[in-house]
């Protein structure tokens, strides 16, 4: 038995999961199929030029010809978070940034990945859940689709609305349930073992028949006075994605997956964290500030043992275009307290590489130099680091 305090301060290094496959951009999304259909995972780890990312089974339900299309149009960066960070963080980061994983890397080296059904194992022998109801942390209200309904709007409404389960009932009640996976791998042919006369990748018609045809008919269900823990060990062993809560009569009142799941974890220890402001990042690189925001809060908490009064971290990044479509990244940083300056700075082609480099710094930075109070007189008197 654990209690949650001890899983939210435990490192995720035990809950890696190791990919036997490191895939490459130019990679076909049929070859990604195959991996994920032959492991059971809901993700695969991708690395391209430096970047760090991954493509997962919803993301492959939007494509059609998978032989013909090549991961680069599909994944998404997401850069690598260290084996090092502790539950909580990484529970917090999922539900911040609505995803499901993330790669693991140490040393430029990708370890593995983490999942939220990772860390939901993890909460399997955490006895203090039984005690907290599933109705409070329950998703409502619930988009269900008849059973007569045709499979292809099913996947329209995943893809329009960022689902990746649908209930389906039969006069109002709960028959079964339709999820991402099953339409993907129902739908779309991965690449091993072609046999005569298909073409590898072959896409079997347009989505063709109606959900009651491709549904689970055995979807986990409990009431809204089910504990969590019951509904965490219901979908370990199950092998579910996902819960439904339903009345006597099997009318659906919400639904539970890992993510809601996390919540008990991700509210366990307050956040008194100081504020990152990142100056400079495009939208488009919205996600990866959101990690480099992690990654910096991280580095300077561990900093502020020696330094607890650190109360801002405000990092500005320039962009520079050279060598023809390559982008160099120059990132400074400034951390302050009432009587504290830091400074630091770092450089890289690619905008993850050159936070870890950053995050290096302040890390030595912060060690380095024991907490003193005195003002700020001078540029001079400020400690920094450069790369």
């Amino acid at each position: 038995m654990v209690t949650l305090r001890e899983l939210a301060s435990s490192e995720i290094r035990g809950l890696i999961h190791p990919h036997k496959t490191v895939f490459s951009s130019k990679d076909t999304a049929s070859k990604v199929l195959g991996e994920l259909k032959e492991t059971g995972r809901y993700e695969a780890v991708v690395r391209s030029d430096g970047k760090i990312g991954l493509v997962t089974v919803r993301d492959l339900l939007g494509v059609d010809q998978p032989e013909q299309t090549r991961i680069d149009r599909i994944w998404r960066i997401t850069g690598s978070i260290s084996p090092s960070m502790v539950m909580v963080e990484f529970a917090r980061l999922l539900i911040r940034n609505n995803i499901r994983a993330m790669p693991v890397a140490e040393d430029g080296e990708i370890l593995g990945c983490v999942s939220q059904v990772d860390v939901m194992g993890a909460l399997t022998n955490a006895e203090e859940l039984r005690g907290v109801q599933v109705k409070g942390l329950m998703r409502r209200p619930v988009d269900s689709l008849d059973v007569n309904e045709r499979i292809s709007l099913a996947r329209r409404i995943m893809l329009e609305r960022g689902f990746s389960h649908i209930p389906i009932v039969e006069y109002g009640r709960l028959v079964g349930i339709v999820t991402a996976e099953t339409i993907v791998h129902h739908f779309i042919t991965p690449i091993p073992r072609p046999t005569r006369g298909e073409r590898i990748g072959e896409r079997v018609e347009r989505f063709p028949g109606v959900v009651g045809g491709i549904m689970d008919i055995h979807p986990l269900t409990a009431g809204a006075e089910a504990s969590v823990l019951e509904v965490i060990r219901g979908l370990i062993s199950q092998r579910k994605s996902a819960c439904i809560i339903v009345d006597e009569e099997r009318t659906i009142l919400g639904i539970v997956t890992p993510r809601e799941l996390l919540a008990p974890l991700a509210g366990m220890v307050k956040e008194e964290d100081p504020p990152v402001y990142i100056i400079g990042v495009s939208d488009e690189d919205f996600f990866e500030r959101e990690i480099a925001e992690e990654k910096v809060r991280r580095v300077v908490k561990r900093g502020m043992r020696m330094h607890p009064h650190i109360n801002e971290i405000s990092i500005r990044v320039r962009r520079f275009e050279e060598e023809g479509s390559r982008r160099r990244y120059e990132l400074k940083a400034r951390i302050l307290s009432p009587t504290e300056q830091y400074n630091a700075e770092a450089v890289d082609w690619n905008l993850m590489t050159a936070f870890d480099k950053l995050c290096d710094r302040i890390d030595r930075l912060l060690s380095g130099f024991k907490h003193e109070p005195r003002r700020i007189r001078a540029r001079r008197t400020t400690p920094s680091l450069r790369g």
